[in-house]
């Protein structure tokens, strides 16, 4: 049980393009009780929750890191094989960012606040590393925590001439076993943060200190952390990780000064953000409309998370409404012929069927460029 008055750790678990919930719910919360995140003594996480810890402690923008998790699922998607083609390197496109947007300092900022869950190769033993001499090797750290076998690569990398894996795999929640520790996780558990499905569910599997109930919905979740979704859905689970936080917050008496009902009608995020930006209607017929079309439309797996709507005039998730999508970063817009033309679904059989013809020539393309 989290206690505001206690020193207080953060803790994210592994979980491929989801993690975009966390910058949703990190928007909140520094939106909103900006000390919960600036007076954590330690933050922690395992493959890409490590990736957001570090962006954390070293004060990389939430809206920086949004967009990048955008824009390199875009990327995977533009491949016929998505994030398995040749062309497509996950941990090379992570590894460039990372030497892009650290600071040369970084090492020192991180050193004794980011906690990094690591799988030893040689036993699957559990190493949690929080010293950096230098910020290659910080960066070379995330990179062994980020490495899931055959999904990014064959060969793991090294640390100090040590091969390591992925570290959700030995240990998905460092600092679990802290006293104090809010716990992060874009699927239903137990975590402190995370989707509440509504409905009682009595399987729960534990692994690597994580909770995870059984169920349908969850198994959707753990699809889409490794095979990236649309940009739509994208930017509903990171919506979603938004309103969890306002439950987290509003549970623990953060939020004292607010009904939970002004909250949620309120919930703006910051001004820059890149997911949770919020737009206000000038019509008010226009509002319901708009409001009924996308509860529809978008009514899936995670409908638990549609706001009720008492005023209409309020501000809506603007990712949402697909009219709008010319409000996206220029580097991640959709558009143009080809990509409608290549959504009709004969299009997309025709494309599946040629798929061993195409691949090959693909493969010498890139070879050739290389």
């Amino acid at each position: 049980m989290f206690k505001p008055e206690d020193e207080w750790n953060i803790s994210f678990a592994g979980c491929g393009f989801s993690s975009i919930y966390y910058l949703g719910a990190l928007s909140c919360i520094l939106e909103r009780v900006p000390h919960l995140v600036q007076g954590a003594s330690k933050i922690g996480g395992a493959s890409s929750g490590c990736l957001v810890a570090a962006c954390l402690t070293v004060g990389i923008p939430i809206e920086t890191c949004c967009a990048h998790v955008m824009s390199t699922a875009l990327e995977a998607r533009k491949h016929k094989l998505g994030v398995f083609h040749p062309g497509f390197s996950l941990l090379r496109v992570t590894r460039e960012l990372m030497l892009r947007y650290l600071p040369q300092d970084a090492h020192l900022c991180a050193s004794g606040k980011l906690c990094v869950s690591l799988t030893r190769a040689s036993d699957g033993r559990n190493v949690l590393v929080s010293q950096f001499d230098s910020r290659d090797e910080l960066i070379q750290v995330l990179m062994c925590s980020c490495f899931f076998p055959v999904y990014c690569g064959l060969t793991p990398p090294s640390y100090r001439g040590v091969h390591y894996l992925d570290g959700a795999l030995s240990n998905n929640m460092p600092l679990f076993n802290q006293r104090n520790t809010i716990t992060m996780s874009p699927f239903s558990g137990e975590s402190d943060i995370c989707p509440k499905e509504g409905t009682f569910c009595a399987l729960e599997v534990y692994y690597g200190n994580l909770s995870i109930q059984v169920n349908g919905t969850n198994v959707n979740r753990i699809l889409r952390s490794f095979i990236p979704p649309e940009p739509e859905m994208l930017a509903k689970i990171c919506h979603n990780g938004y309103m969890d936080a306002v439950y987290f917050l509003r549970k623990h008496g953060l939020l004292e000064a607010e009904s939970l009902s002004t909250v949620m009608l309120s919930c703006q995020s910051p001004p820059n953000a890149v997911c949770c930006k919020l737009e206000n209607r000038q019509s008010e017929a226009q509002e319901n409309n708009d409001y009924n079309n996308n509860n529809n439309k978008y009514n899936n797996n995670d409908h638990h998370h549609v706001l009720e709507h008492p005023n209409p005039a309020r501000a809506q998730h603007q990712w949402l409404d697909p009219r709008l999508i010319q409000n996206l970063p220029i580097s991640i817009k959709k558009g143009g012929f080809l990509p409608q033309v290549t959504e009709v679904f004969p299009v997309k059989l025709l494309c599946f069927l040629l798929l061993p013809c195409t691949l090959p020539l693909e493969l010498i393309l890139l070879l050739a460029r290389r």
